[in-house]
């Protein structure tokens, strides 16, 4: 049985530009930058990979994302597929006021999916607020404010 989650993994193309998007845009904090290694390319399925780790949590701690550049070997394709690619995933992340969050990542150049965010009308999560949108990676990401 699965207790938790412990963690999101993303492949990013360049961890100097995923490291600022990701901790001064979404306020997550980095708490471990792994130096460049070979060593766990065959675990991972890619022969011969040389990557490196950033991993960082959200503001209470609970929740960690794991970003990982591979330098070796090159990506198969170009990223950011479609949100309706079979096996594709995405994080969901819980913010207190989801339209300053737009407005600023917005006015950095983030794209979204949608001009405004939804809001869900009936069920358990009616009055929660939802948007899609992109790292620079083209992954796709949401921000959800939960309301009553």
């Amino acid at each position: 049985m699965v207790r938790n989650v412990i963690h999101a993994g993303i492949t990013v193309s360049d961890l100097n530009v995923s490291i600022p998007f990701y901790t001064d845009l979404l306020g997550l904090k980095l708490i471990k930058l792994e130096e460049p290694r070979s060593a766990r390319g065959e675990k991972l399925g890619v022969p011969g990979a040389v990557i490196q780790c950033a991993v960082f949590e959200t503001a209470d701690g609970a929740e960690s994302v794991e970003l990982i550049q591979y330098f070796k070997p090159d990506s198969p394709d170009g990223g950011g597929a479609p949100v309706n690619t079979v096996g594709n995933v995405h994080i969901a992340f819980r913010v207190d006021d989801i339209d300053s969050m737009i407005r600023e990542m917005k006015s950095k150049g983030v794209v979204f999916m949608s001009d405004n965010y939804e809001v869900i009308g009936d069920g358990p999560l009616a009055g929660w607020k939802w948007i899609y949108f992109k790292d620079p990676d083209g992954t796709n990401l949401e921000l959800i404010e939960e309301t009553l």
